[in-house]
């Protein structure tokens, strides 16, 4: 029994083995709304005959098949390549067809094999072995078959004359899954089984209590490095997925952030991979996706309105709060410089002093925008507040983490 919803429409994530068609057969025969998709990446001499024969048993059942033929070459980290490719193959249907979830075939071999490999590697996870629901790039997963073994998978194909391919690959031995698969999984009895899914029943339990405390630390840094060195790492990952990013922190990586978040710089930049970085800004942790730092320059050669992703200005109303005057046209509106002074009341300060004792965090200081008269000269600078929520009325604002006058 699949669990899922006769009122809602899937998107079957077939890749042509006997678990997916496994799948595809238990849907088809509780008369589920759904559609096939797989991704041929053309590693393999056989992977364009399983694709025809997909869209023969498609064809056979009325089932619309989306079909994403990879030309690129992938030579390097193949799995992580292959998964990026095809989850956003998935998010593009999902979005575009209104699907309400992805249906992968993941089953419990795959469950207790992910988590001896989670094992060997000694991985933190966010979950151990596979979860029933999951999201990738906002798309909502489903795996109805985790409480399928694999060899009743194929036994259900077999029986009901379902085609399916075996890929050759899941064969050899050079792979640690494969081995765990091969030397392990397959050779353990139902007792063996049971004993390890409760295993892994109990440890998940442990670790979504930890989780749940993890919830309640803050950003502050003090209270963050209160934490031992697996709770570090995890309310990391916890955080960098609140974000959007997927790609979690290592171990070892965060032991490297908690000994620079130790030292007594107030402000740092943590740049961990291309994705995304931390910050250490007086106090607190920020955690952000990696932007654009380059510059920035907009014109306005009359008053009117600009809403770009650093900024929303609209000057067709009262400008006086900006000192934008009608002969201050055009007036450019750029990223600060290290170089730009302000003058406020009667004497002029450097614009990093402002940013030193408005507490700036450094990635906004790189983004922070200026007003600029027709003459050359800073005219304005919309002052750094945490607190600040924009009105209505709000005319001149910058967008960046909060949401700042």
């Amino acid at each position: 029994m699949l669990n899922l919803d006769r009122n809602k429409k899937y998107l079957l994530a077939c890749s042509y083995g006997p678990d997916s068609m496994a799948l595809f057969f238990l849907l088809l025969k509780d008369n589920y709304d759904f559609d096939v998709a797989i991704v041929n990446y053309n590693l393999r001499q056989e992977s364009t005959a399983e694709v025809n024969g997909l869209k023969v048993f498609c064809d056979k059942h009325h089932k619309p098949l989306f079909v994403l033929e990879v030309k690129e070459t992938i030579s390097r980290n193949v799995e992580a390549k292959c998964r990026e490719i095809r989850y956003k193959f998935f998010s593009d249907l999902y979005k575009k067809n209104h699907y309400e979830a992805v249906l992968v075939a993941h089953n419990e071999d795959d469950h207790l094999e992910t988590y001896l490999l989670q094992k060997k590697r000694k991985n933190l996870p966010l979950f151990y072995g596979i979860n029933d629901k999951t999201s990738v790039k906002g798309v909502p997963i489903l795996r109805p078959l985790l409480h399928y073994k694999k060899r009743d998978l194929q036994k259900l194909c077999d029986d009901n004359k379902v085609p399916y391919a075996i890929d050759s690959t899941n064969l050899e031995i050079t792979f640690e899954r494969n081995k765990i698969r091969h030397n392990i999984i397959a050779k353990m009895n139902d007792e063996d089984r049971a004993k390890l899914l409760e295993q892994i029943d109990i440890e998940n339990t442990i670790l979504f209590n930890m989780l749940d405390n993890l919830k309640t630390i803050d950003q502050n840094v003090d209270n963050i490095l209160k934490l031992n060195d697996i709770e570090f790492c995890y309310f990391l990952n916890t955080k960098l997925q609140e974000i959007g990013c997927f790609k979690p922190i290592t171990y070892k990586q965060s032991l490297e952030v908690r000994k620079i978040l130790e030292s007594k710089k107030a402000n740092i930049i943590l740049n961990i991979n291309k994705d995304f970085y931390l910050e250490k800004a007086y106090g607190k942790l920020l955690f952000k996706l990696s932007k654009n730092l380059d510059g920035f320059v907009y014109i306005m050669d009359k008053p009117s309105i600009i809403d770009c992703e650093y900024f929303y200005a609209d000057f067709t109303g009262d400008t006086k709060k900006r000192n934008v005057a009608f002969d201050s046209y055009p007036i450019t509106i750029r990223n600060a410089k290290p170089s730009d002074t302000y003058k406020i009341k009667n004497y002029t300060v450097k614009v990093n002093r402002l940013f030193i004792d408005w507490k700036m965090p450094l990635s906004l200081r790189k983004r922070w925008p200026v007003i600029v008269d027709k003459n050359g000269k800073v005219i304005y600078i919309p002052r750094f507040r945490k607190d600040f929520i924009p009105e209505n009325t709000t005319n001149f604002y910058v967008k960046e983490c909060f949401t700042f006058q």
